[in-house]
């Protein structure tokens, strides 16, 4: 569904496709499979639970969701105003990742430390 975007569907391809064939190490928290069913089981709940078997699939390494990242995305939010992605800015941190795939370039770029790469960027 995503991959069929006009604008970021061959861009996002390209990071999955990279991902896949080792080209691209990726990292996430757990926050992210949350986020996917949530917001795609509003639209269909088959269409959800699809994806979340596609994203479990692919070869992304987990961050635990700590106390530690918790408390530290909370001064985040406090610094910046940023709430959810906060937690996925912690939880690089605590992991010493500093570049971020992301179209969401008003919230992360509140974020000090942090490279951003925009999905039309990405080569």
């Amino acid at each position: 569904m995503a991959l069929k975007h006009p604008k970021y569907g061959l861009p996002c391809k390209k990071v999955l496709d990279d991902i896949v064939d080792g080209r691209l190490k990726a990292y996430c928290s757990h926050l992210v499979p949350i986020e996917i069913l949530g917001s795609l089981a509003r639209v269909d709940p088959e269409i959800a639970a699809g994806a979340i078997l596609a994203f479990f699939s692919f070869p992304i390494e987990m961050i635990p969701l700590t106390e530690r990242v918790i408390r530290e995305a909370s001064k985040i939010t406090l610094e910046t105003g940023v709430t959810y992605d906060a937690v996925h800015a912690a939880a690089m941190k605590s992991e010493g990742l500093e570049t971020i795939i992301t179209e969401d370039v008003d919230h992360w770029s509140r974020i000090e430390g942090l490279k951003i790469i925009r999905p039309l960027e990405y080569n």
